[in-house]
């Protein structure tokens, strides 16, 4: 009788069962760097307008100081995206202070994506 050859590789079966967890791994990988790739945008989109926000702010701060008309409203345009802001004064519960809160959207009908408020003393521009 002639003996069985040896085993010498692996079996398709070993080698379905290989692939198919492989598979599974990288489909895996691949949703969670989606996932990744969506949210460092989604922040880099409020650290802009957190910048625009305290550029707007400062300057409708600095425009008393100046004795100019400070702009209540517009569009800036900072790495590659169009933010636009708006500046709202509104009596504050602190007798001679008024709140001043600066909004800022990404797209012009967009989302709030940042919200910044401060008090000044006075009411006048």
């Amino acid at each position: 009788m002639a003996k069985p050859a040896q085993q010498m590789g692996l079996t398709l079966i070993e080698v379905l069962v290989a692939l198919a967890v492989l598979s599974a791994v990288i489909g895996s990988l691949l949703v969670l760097l989606s996932q990744q790739t969506r949210q460092a945008s989604y922040l880099e989109d409020r650290m802009l307008a957190r910048i625009v926000a305290e550029n707007a702010l400062t300057d409708f701060m600095a425009a008393k100081q100046t004795n100019r008309e400070a702009d209540l409203a517009g569009e800036v345009e900072l790495s590659g995206r169009e933010y636009f802001y708006s500046v709202d004064r509104s009596p504050a519960n602190l007798e001679g202070f008024e709140t001043v809160t600066t909004e800022v959207r990404l797209g012009r009908n967009g989302q709030v994506v940042a919200t910044l408020s401060t008090l000044r003393p006075g009411s006048g521009r």
